[in-house]
């Protein structure tokens, strides 16, 4: 059997759920484990009207990266892809001795005038160039399986390395500069981040690879440790921030144990 899935996230939480309803009792405990974000941000600027149809085109065919750490992709959504907005608010430094929540009030209530042109799901798309960044630094979470009520459900706490980043400077940095490129009144972010909870669109690790089921939840060839006739070759086997898009690695990865 093979477990694939295009989000590491749903392997997670099914195995979690296996394991603690007794299905796969022998999976090891480091399950969870070393689980990434790679290390990311999602911002976007967007411009004050549609005069360029910024959707037209690949949707991601460049990058640069501003240091060392740090790989940002300028990525185009199609026309109709609109959603994203609802999970979006205004830039938000980390101010020193401040709280970020009481700077996101104060920047909040400053571009208050602007806000309706954020949320203008009609024309998000045309109007937007998104700046996916990725870090390769070794931050992680952990991932764990709770109950309430009688419902189990997947949650997550601080893992290895150092704390999963909710402001990334260059980051910020970068996306200033492409909003005043394009002419754009305001940079913008993922709604969390002011609220320590960061966005990704890479989940990946948790399942990752060991010598044995005390470092690694899957063998050399991503058998289960525990149940050897279950391989896992989605992105939960990825064992570090790759700092890039982790589709090609998935594919290696997956192609090596076949």
């Amino acid at each position: 059997h093979v477990v694939f899935s295009a989000a590491a996230i749903g392997t997670q939480r099914l195995l979690h759920r296996l394991k603690a309803e007794g299905s796969l009792p022998r999976i090891s405990d480091r399950l969870g484990v070393l689980t990434r974000t790679n290390s990311e941000a999602i911002l976007w600027a967007t411009a004050n009207d549609d005069a360029v149809d910024w959707s037209e085109g690949v949707a991601i065919t460049s990058s640069f990266h501003p240091d060392e750490h740090t790989h940002v992709e300028p990525v185009r959504y199609g026309r109709g892809r609109n959603v994203m907005p609802l999970m979006a608010t205004v830039l938000v430094d980390e101010v020193l001795d401040e709280k970020r929540w009481r700077t996101w009030g104060k920047e909040l209530w400053r571009q208050r005038d602007g806000l309706r042109d954020l949320y203008s799901l009609g024309s998000w798309s045309r109007r937007t160039v998104v700046a996916l960044v990725m870090q390769t630094l070794d931050n992680s979470i952990t991932t764990v399986w709770r109950k309430r009520g009688g419902f189990g459900y997947m949650s997550s706490t601080q893992g290895h390395g150092a704390p999963n980043p909710t402001y990334i400077a260059p980051a910020y940095d970068a996306v200033r500069r492409l909003a005043r490129i394009m002419g754009a009144r305001q940079a913008y972010g993922a709604i969390g981040e002011p609220l320590g909870m960061p966005l990704t669109a890479h989940f990946i690790g948790g399942c990752t690879i060991g010598d044995s089921p005390q470092t690694g939840v899957v063998d050399p060839w991503q058998r289960l440790y525990g149940h050897e006739g279950l391989h896992v070759v989605d992105g939960s086997a990825i064992s570090a921030n790759l700092g890039v898009n982790p589709s090609l690695t998935i594919t290696a990865q997956a192609e090596r144990a076949m």
